[in-house]
């Protein structure tokens, strides 16, 4: 087995105090916080402690709060609870590809809006009538961060996806929903967090009998490990930007290697790389025990080309992303500068 030395994809390990915290979390909260019984009340009191300091690190009343166990579910419920069948919808050419599904099936008028070669939404007039438009804080793909306070007053309804930025955007003064992920704190996967600021022009759009906001089917033991890894959780922004310049500097020099450019977060990077396959690349690296991704963010298990890159005006072939972490050692960037050196080059022979 190749011993990995390197991890640059978009995954990252559970944070350290939450995997300690995760053992005695379901060993504590078994219990349904729903029901009577002595152990659900004390799940009860768990699950109010979890998402009241997951509150306080997201600036969010706690009252505006829903937890997920369905992280794929959140964009529905964030956009559809707030369309009517005549809303027009619009949304960024570079959303995820769930958010693309939504405007594919939406009865109403949608207006896809186009982005630079940076990663910026174009300028949008403000819509007749009831409008819903999506608005991504940061592409998980290449880092593109939104002005989002631009837009406060382009559409009726503002969803925010929040599920890559976590806690390094803030909220725009006027929104609607957020979906925010955990992993995107290095919590655990399987947990999405849903926050319902104009609850009047919200609602529940599956169907239902109670008068519920979410389908209520997580794991409180995931939301307990959750809120510590938030608690915990810190980004060295200076660090990334210097980690990231040495990369681009590198990779760079290779010839027909370039970065694709955003105004965006440091951590999160995509290159071009002209005449090899990705697939090629990265299996090349996997042998070395270095992991990176390819394709595109939202199907992270395939290697399809990218309709983020394709939307910025870039080709999408050879097409790699490399993620920072918390835990990316100069050494870790070292393996891979070197063997994208070495590899680049014999692959194009």
């Amino acid at each position: 087995m190749v011993r990995v030395t390197g991890n640059f994809t978009s995954e990252s390990p559970l944070h350290p105090a939450a995997s300690e915290a995760i053992g005695a979390a379901f060993d504590q909260g078994w219990a349904d916080p729903k029901k009577l019984s002595q152990n659900a009340s004390k799940a009860a009191i768990l699950r109010d402690q979890a998402i009241e300091s997951i509150a306080a690190r997201l600036s969010l009343p706690a009252e505006s709060i829903e937890i997920l166990g369905e992280p794929s579910l959140g964009h529905y419920l964030s956009i559809a609870g707030l369309l009517t069948p005549q809303s027009t919808f619009l949304y960024g050419a570079i959303d995820k590809g769930k958010v693309r599904a939504i405007a594919r099936s939406h009865q109403g008028p949608v207006t896809e809006v186009s982005v630079d070669r940076d990663g910026q939404l174009q300028s949008i007039d403000k819509t007749a009538g009831h409008s819903v438009i999506s608005l991504q804080a940061t592409n998980a793909e290449t880092g593109a961060i939104q002005n989002l306070e631009r837009f406060v007053g382009s559409a009726s309804e503002i969803a925010i996806d929040a599920t890559a930025s976590g806690t390094q955007t803030e909220l725009p003064s006027r929104w609607s929903t957020a979906l925010f992920d955990s992993t995107s704190w290095r919590g655990p996967a399987g947990l999405a967090i849903l926050a319902i600021d104009r609850t009047a022009a919200w609602k529940y759009p599956l169907p239902h009998i109670a008068p519920i906001r979410v389908p209520g089917s997580y794991s409180l033991p995931l939301l307990m490990a959750s809120a510590v890894a938030l608690d915990e959780f810190s980004y060295d922004r200076e660090r990334f930007l210097t980690q990231q310049g040495r990369i681009i500097t590198s990779l760079s020099a290779i010839s027909g290697v370039s970065h694709v450019k955003t105004l965006g977060a440091p951590h999160l990077n995509s290159f071009l790389v002209e005449g090899v396959a990705n697939e090629q690349l990265i299996r090349a690296l996997a042998e070395r025990g270095i992991d990176i991704d390819g394709g595109s963010a939202c199907s992270a298990e395939d290697l399809q080309p990218s309709h983020v890159i394709a939307a910025m005006g870039y080709p999408t072939t050879g097409h790699i992303r490399i993620t920072l972490h918390s835990q990316t050692t100069e050494e870790d960037i070292d393996a891979l500068l070197s063997s994208c050196n070495e590899l680049i080059p014999e692959l194009r022979r």
